[in-house]
């Protein structure tokens, strides 16, 4: 019987990209989303969610809708800061607890929630999406601590900026989303998480794996941080910009 696997947020270029990395290792692929797939799931929704889950009956579940939270906090409206607590955190809540209970039930299976290099280092100009991606990580270590002892995974993986419609090179608030080199594709990250899902890695991956050092360590030293801030508020503007012209 072929394994079926659900990815939240699959009609973004991300989603999609799970999707399709899915598909070819022989899942059948249920993405969801509010618009753009065949079935709609509000991951907000805790029932939304388990009624998918009762009714699928997933071997692999990823935790993949989110939304960015540009801007400085007192510029975003309450509405604004709410819809991103509800989307990138209560999300992977909602789908997590959904999928957990049936996976036990089977004796297997892996959760994949995605969260950002901002979950290892607090980002000025992008605090309240920081928070919840730093929440999407300790939630996903300390389930997986709950249920250590079968054999289900809970797994996280934070990547770098993406090049998806979700990261807006013309606008000049989402400078903080090019403090890496370059944008990752969205292909690069799903590859990143599919070899995560197969490792026996019980915890957390950073894409790519060399910022895995360095920005965890920002976030122990955030007054080292602070001091670099300048700069690297400095470079992300420049790296922007640059993809902006269309040379990036």
């Amino acid at each position: 019987m072929t394994p079926t696997a659900v990815v939240t947020g699959g009609a973004g270029g991300l989603g999609r990209a799970f999707a399709d990395a899915l598909a070819a290792d022989g899942y059948d692929v249920i993405p969801v989303d509010l618009t753009g797939t065949e079935r709609r799931v509000d991951v907000t929704d805790m029932e939304s969610c388990r009624s998918l889950a009762q009714d699928v009956h997933p071997a692999v579940w990823i935790n993949n809708a989110g939304i960015t939270g540009v801007g400085d906090l007192l510029d975003q409206s309450d509405e604004y800061v709410e819809r991103l607590v509800h989307v990138n955190l209560l999300g992977v809540i909602n789908g997590t607890r959904a999928a957990l209970p049936g996976m036990l039930a089977a004796g297997e299976g892996r959760i994949l929630n995605i969260a950002s290099l901002s979950g290892w280092a607090p980002t000025p100009h992008l605090a309240v999406y920081s928070a919840t991606k730093h929440a999407v990580r300790a939630f996903s270590v300390a389930t997986s601590g709950e249920i250590r002892t079968t054999p289900v995974r809970v797994q996280c993986l934070l990547p770098d900026g993406i090049r998806t419609p979700m990261v807006n090179a013309e606008d000049p608030q989402q400078f903080m989303s090019f403090t890496g080199k370059r944008l990752l594709e969205p292909d690069e990250v799903a590859a990143a998480g599919m070899k995560l899902l197969g490792s026996r890695r019980r915890f957390v991956a950073s894409v790519p794996a060399k910022r895995s050092a360095t920005v965890p360590f920002l976030g122990l030293w955030p007054k080292i941080a602070f001091r670099a801030l300048p700069v690297i508020e400095w470079s992300a503007r420049r790296r922007r910009a640059k993809v902006a012209r269309g040379s990036g």
